[in-house]
C-alpha cells in the first residue's frame, strides 16, 4: 500500500497548531507522520499509527482524535483491552480556529505479557487498537468489565505514592504530579479518576523508570477555569484512591 506523506509546508503548518513543547520534543519525520494521520482522519472518530522514535524502548504510537473530556481514559482503556502497556506518554491539544480541538496523544508501548515484551507491536495490532478505540468512543464496546481488570494486578502501597500539585510557570497550581510504583492499567486508573472528578486534561507526560512511574497531568475545570485549593485536595484524594484501592475501601467504610 502506498503511503502519501504531506508536503513540507503542510507539516510545518500542522506543527504551528501545537504547543512549543511538542515542536521541541519531536523531529520532522515524527511530525510528518502525525500530520499524515491527522490529514487522513476525516470523519473517523480516531486514527492510530506508529512512527519512528528511539527515545525509549517500545513501539511509538500516535493517536489523533477530536478532543473531549475523558479521551485519555478511553485511549487507556483501549490499550488495556488490546494487551498493551504504556512506558511513556505525552498528550497535546491542537487549537483549530472554527473547528473542535484535536488531540495528538503519543504513547510508547510494549506488550503487557512479559514473554512478549521484546517484540514490536505489529501493524495488525495497531489496526486492532484503532478499531477498539473507535468502538469505545462510539459506545459500541462495553468497557464496564475494565472496572475490575484495571485493579486486578498487584498495587503499590500508599506509602510508596506521592500525589501533589506543583506550580506552573505562570504561578498557578494546575499541574498534578503522581509518583508511584508501576503496574498494568495504572494510566487507565489515573485518567478515569480525573474524568470522574470532572476535570479536563489539557496535557500530560507519563514516564516509567524501572519500577517507578512519574506522571504529570495539566488539568483545568471543564469550563477552563483553574483548579481551586479545595478542589485540589479532593482531586488528590481521588487519585490516591485510584492508585491504592485500600484507601478507597477505607473511605467507603467511613461514609
Amino acid at each position: 500500500m502506498t503511503v502519501h506523506m504531506p508536503s513540507e509546508d503542510l507539516v510545518r503548518a500542522f506543527a504551528t497548531t501545537l504547543p512549543e513543547s511538542y515542536r521541541r520534543n519531536f523531529d520532522f519525520g515524527a511530525i510528518a507522520e502525525h500530520a499524515r494521520l491527522s490529514g487522513t482522519r476525516g470523519d473517523r472518530a480516531a486514527r492510530v499509527g506508529t512512527f519512528l522514535s528511539n527515545r525509549v524502548p517500545g513501539t511509538a504510537i500516535c493517536v489523533i482524535a477530536e478532543d473531549r473530556p475523558g479521551l485519555l481514559a478511553t485511549i487507556s482503556a483501549a490499550l488495556v483491552l488490546c494487551g498493551l502497556d504504556v512506558i511513556e506518554a505525552e498528550a497535546y491539544t491542537r487549537k483549530l480556529p472554527g473547528k473542535p480541538n484535536e488531540a495528538v496523544d503519543v504513547f510508547w508501548v510494549r506488550h503487557e505479557a512479559r514473554d512478549r515484551r521484546g517484540l514490536r507491536v505489529t501493524r495488525e495490532e495497531v489496526e486492532a487498537l484503532e478499531n477498539t478505540l473507535i468502538g469505545l468512543l462510539q459506545g459500541k464496546l462495553d468497557r464496564r468489565r475494565l472496572g475490575e481488570d484495571a485493579r486486578a494486578t498487584q498495587t503499590p502501597s500508599a506509602a510508596e505514592t506521592i500525589v501533589r500539585f506543583i506550580e506552573d510557570a505562570d504561578g498557578a497550581f494546575n499541574t498534578l504530579e503522581v509518583e508511584t510504583g508501576d503496574r498494568s492499567g495504572l494510566l487507565l486508573a489515573l485518567a478515569r479518576a480525573l474524568y470522574n472528578q470532572r476535570v479536563q486534561i489539557v496535557g500530560s507526560q507519563v514516564k516509567t523508570r524501572g519500577n517507578r512511574v512519574f506522571d504529570r497531568f495539566h488539568i483545568v475545570e471543564l469550563d477552563g477555569s483553574p483548579i481551586s485549593p479545595a478542589r485540589r485536595l479532593e482531586i488528590q484524594v481521588a487519585v490516591l484512591s485510584a492508585v491504592d484501592p485500600v484507601i478507597e475501601r477505607q473511605r467507603a467504610s467511613a461514609l
